[in-house]
């Protein structure tokens, strides 16, 4: 009987041991999600190459999620159902203000990683070579998926002073619907990440030009205009750096940055920037929209959602390339009072 009893004791003990290792953040950590852009979107590919190191250094799954849009995920990353996901600060700021949703108040960002080429496109035989071209003409604005890319491709077309009233606009769910509608002749022009396979494969089927903005006035006019779009600015790309662009080039640029949960661990939080700085230079080689950019940028001013905390101490702690300073913990803090 005490040998019979000892056993049941033992296994008690042992189920006891085993159930409270197999806590719920213990099991969320078994699997990351990275909620991406749509397949063939610089985004997915990005998070493609993320997943992979992650896998490989944390001994767990990771997966990138491909979705039409961040208007898609943000909400998912807010509640902790997606571990994490690429954001332009465009569309997080409209997520984390609820602007014209409602507010994701618990996004967090951990890194900024790159800014986006970001630019209008049209087919090579439309004859279309300026944004300001587009007077008058089909152009992809609104996004039902992506609503803060409506907010950026206005901005664009602010600088060339064209108003949503001089173009017919056309609607689509995200930006691959959109460069689809150039391929196939339902829009003169639409916008997307110049990097991205959408827009490499809409040159090999159709050619196309990336518009450049040449308007005189068009800084003073990008700092008037009335968009949310605090993020975009211009820049200006070299003949041959992207398919479409043959002539130096006026096109734009938007922060791209990881963003996650505030419930998210801290200690979750520190093996993804423990992995990002682990494998920076690799990723850089497979994922070339990085190749220009540092870690050092991991902290930056175009933050629209405020930083992780354990992301902060990370910083703080100088176990990056990255410095959290005054300055950082002011734009941050007034991030915060937002929602306080």
């Amino acid at each position: 009987m005490k040998f019979f009893l000892k056993k049941i004791v033992i296994f008690i003990l042992s189920t006891i041991f085993l159930v409270s290792s197999l806590t719920p953040s213990l099991a969320a950590r078994k699997q990351f999600n990275i909620g991406t852009g749509f397949i063939g979107s610089s985004m997915h590919a990005l998070g493609t190459v993320m997943a992979k190191y992650m896998q490989n250094n944390l001994s767990m799954r990771v997966t990138a999620r491909p979705y039409v849009g961040p208007s898609a995920f943000l909400p998912l990353v807010n509640t902790g159902e997606l571990t994490m996901g690429l954001s332009s600060m465009g569309e997080a700021n409209a997520a984390y203000r609820g602007l014209n949703t409602q507010p994701k108040k618990d996004l967090r960002t951990v890194a900024r990683l790159f800014a986006m080429p970001f630019a209008f496109v049209a087919r090579k035989d439309s004859g279309i070579k300026t944004v300001a071209d587009l007077r008058g003409k089909k152009v992809v604005l609104d996004f039902v998926a992506a609503g803060a890319v409506t907010d950026m491709s206005q901005t664009m077309l602010d600088g060339a002073g064209i108003s949503r009233d001089d173009i017919e606009v056309i609607t689509v769910s995200g930006v691959g619907q959109g460069i689809e509608a150039v391929v196939e002749g339902n829009a003169d022009a639409a916008p997307g990440s110049v990097s991205m396979a959408a827009v490499r494969k809409a040159n090999a089927t159709a050619g196309i030009t990336i518009l450049t903005l040449v308007a005189d006035g068009f800084q003073e006019r990008l700092s008037q205009s009335q968009s949310q779009s605090s993020d975009i600015r211009a820049i200006v790309v070299d003949p041959g750096t992207y398919p479409g662009v043959e002539i130096e080039t006026r096109i734009f640029a938007l922060d791209i940055f990881l963003v996650v949960p505030k419930s998210l661990e801290d200690e979750d939080v520190i093996k993804i920037l423990e992995v990002l700085h682990s494998n920076w230079s690799d990723m850089q080689k497979e994922h070339n929209v990085l190749s220009n950019y540092n870690m050092a940028e991991f902290v930056h001013s175009s933050q629209t959602v405020p930083y992780h905390k354990a992301a902060i101490d990370f910083y703080k702690q100088g176990k990056g390339i990255a410095v959290w300073d005054e300055d950082a913990n002011l734009r941050n803090q007034k991030l915060l009072n937002i929602w306080n």
